[in-house]
């Protein structure tokens, strides 16, 4: 067959979070590529949740873009305002000194006008399958075929890349794998977010703040982010710690003790939120860092990347998948 009429390579990709859909838009010139994420929405922890009239960044924070790879990836996104500077007053709390600045001394982002903007603004001409958890796959004749919970069976693909935190992996990924070992020996730990609506905006005089000596590490007044339009809305999350110690507690539990925490820390009263919220993140940083940036299996045809294979954040999501594909597209990315 003519070389220009070859059948296009077929790529299945499990998750949608950066990592996912950074594997998707670089392979989309090269691959028929489909996505298969298991929530409802594209961002994995680069996430928002709304109810009411507010909106959450109840993942990922913020970022930062250290390395010139990430930052030109990011110019055409600051550009058209998908990925916007955030500025907020930082001070640190809990330590018994009092309130004081804390000093940011690099630029760091948010997607703009929410979290999950920036993959949002990575989908092309994939399919996507969302609300679809991928519970086995099966490699057999050269080819990968997938299995969801409802038992649907998807297939056939030449390649399959598994972009989900490395527990989720190492359940799913054969023990063949190159190098397997790393996804089944890391450890990650979780985290927890309690979000608070209010109709009426708290007397704060900062926008983000540093917790010590305490159950929360990280308080946000999140309405205050750049693009933001819906209510007052704060965010506090856990040390990873903490939620190690109390992953499988009583959510409603979990849920007091943190606002009677959050209530210790703040200057003022909590009075009468109108949405109170817990999100438990099971696999929210890996512990402690691998020695490699992605895995591939050319004989499997199988790669695997993720932030947690480098440190954990927004940035270790790109550049693990970046550096995945540019080895697959020096691949025989063709079919027989």
């Amino acid at each position: 067959m003519p070389r220009d009429h070859q059948p296009t390579v077929r790529i299945a990709i499990i998750g949608a979070g950066l990592a996912g859909m950074t594997v998707s838009s670089d392979m989309a010139k090269h691959a028929d590529v489909s996505i298969f994420e298991k929530s409802r929405g594209l961002g994995g922890r680069m996430s928002t949740r709304y109810s009411v009239h507010f909106q959450f960044d109840h993942g990922a924070q913020f970022f930062t873009a250290r390395s010139q790879s990430f930052q030109r990836f990011l110019e055409p996104f600051i550009a058209n305002g998908t990925v916007r500077e955030w500025k907020p007053r930082v001070v640190t709390l809990g330590d018994g000194k009092g309130i004081y600045n804390r000093a940011w001394f690099e630029p760091h982002y948010v997607a703009s006008p929410r979290m999950t903007s920036l993959c949002n603004a990575l989908t092309g001409t994939e399919r996507l399958h969302l609300n679809t958890r991928i519970m086995g796959i099966k490699y057999e004749h050269r080819l990968w075929f997938l299995r969801d919970q409802s038992n649907n069976r998807y297939g056939p693909f030449d390649w399959l890349i598994a972009t989900i935190p490395a527990p989720q992996a190492a359940a799913i990924v054969p023990e063949a794998l190159a190098g397997y070992s790393t996804v089944a020996e890391c450890r990650m730990s979780g985290c927890y977010s309690l979000m608070l609506g209010f109709h009426t905006a708290l007397d704060l005089s900062w926008q983000a703040a540093v917790v010590k000596s305490s159950p929360i590490e990280w308080i946000a007044v999140d309405s205050a982010k750049p693009g933001r339009t819906l209510g007052y809305s704060l965010l506090a999350q856990t040390t990873r710690a903490w939620a190690e110690g109390h992953i499988d507690d009583e959510q409603i539990l979990v849920q007091s003790t943190l606002l009677q925490e959050l209530e210790r820390l703040l200057p003022i009263p909590l009075t009468d939120p109108g949405v109170v919220q817990l999100h438990r993140w099971r696999y929210a940083s890996a512990q402690p860092e691998t020695e490699r940036d992605y895995l591939i299996d050319h004989q499997l045809q199988l790669g695997v990347c993720g932030d947690w294979l480098i440190k954990g954040d927004v940035e270790s999501a790109f550049l693990s998948a970046r550096a995945l594909t540019e080895q697959l597209r020096h691949c025989r990315l063709r079919r027989e």
